[in-house]
């Protein structure tokens, strides 16, 4: 009888450290696929509250995300709908939260949740960022609604490199097209030769141009070569013609900035980095 529990007491402590090694190695294994994972295609349709994390006060960090929404924005050739948030008297309505974290074509974009409460409607965003690179191409507002007496909406589909946003306004903007490519958001166009005009015509340096305009070349869907683009401005407020080159979607060189007539302003970039600014 001795020998029976003895014999049994034994299976069951074989049977336990069975049941513990399994389990470890399941776990194991379900770390290795989690770790193994990378989803870089998204819907961004809504705000996820629950991402929603802790309000930015640092002042020196919100100083940086305000440049950063505004080099954002002022990359788009329309006007943007939200061109005022930067009006002094609106400045400091901005509040920036820490939101989720994506994977982009296998680079990682720290994201922020803004919101404004404006006494007569809500405005709230999305903007992706990555914050290892310090150039006019690291970051984009993937997510905007603002509920007001007019409405307006930006929602994005995200797949693989390809970055699709779709505008939904009484103004309604030209949707957006990108590539991810080394960590940086770059105008993806379809076509070799890019000659596109719209919007209402202008009448500047004594020539006919529309509101907005793009012409120039791309190679392998980016940008390259001489581009003219006319646009609107943060820095004039108004709409402007910036000429310049491009590599691999990168701006290069010296680049031209016309408001009313002759050239007043010079950048200087170094593929994509700015450099260095002068006025005429």
């Amino acid at each position: 009888m001795k020998y029976f529990l003895y014999l049994f007491f034994l299976i069951q402590i074989q049977n336990s450290k069975s049941e513990t090694v399994s389990t470890s190695t399941i776990s194991s294994n379900k770390e290795i696929k989690v770790e193994d994972t990378i989803q870089d295609n998204y819907f961004i349709n809504s705000i996820d509250k629950i991402a929603i994390g802790e309000k930015i006060k640092d002042e020196n960090k919100i100083i940086e995300l305000n440049a950063t929404l505004k080099n954002t924005f002022e990359r788009e050739v329309v006007r943007p709908y939200m061109w005022d948030i930067f009006v002094a008297k609106n400045h400091t309505l901005l509040q920036f939260y820490n939101y989720k974290k994506f994977i982009i074509n296998h680079m990682k974009f720290k994201s922020y949740y803004i919101k404004i409460d404006y006494e007569d409607g809500d405005y709230e965003s999305i903007l992706l960022v990555n914050e290892s690179l310090d150039n006019e191409y690291n970051s984009m507002i993937v997510y905007e609604k603002l509920v007001s007496e007019e409405n307006h909406s930006r929602i994005t589909q995200i797949t693989g490199d390809r970055v699709q946003i779709m505008f939904k306004s009484p103004r309604q903007s030209e949707n957006l097209d990108f590539q991810v490519k080394d960590g940086m958001f770059l105008d993806y166009f379809d076509s070799a030769i890019v000659d596109k005009k719209w919007g209402d015509k202008k009448i500047l340096m004594g020539n006919v141009f529309f509101e907005y305009g793009l012409k120039g070349k791309t190679n392998n869907h980016l940008k390259n070569g001489d581009w003219v683009e006319v646009k609107y401005s943060f820095d004039y407020d108004q709409i402007i013609i910036e000429n310049g080159n491009y590599i691999n979607g990168l701006r290069d060189g010296e680049w031209y900035f016309s408001p009313e007539g002759p050239v007043d302003m010079i950048k200087k970039f170094d593929k994509g980095k700015f450099i260095s600014k002068s006025h005429r």
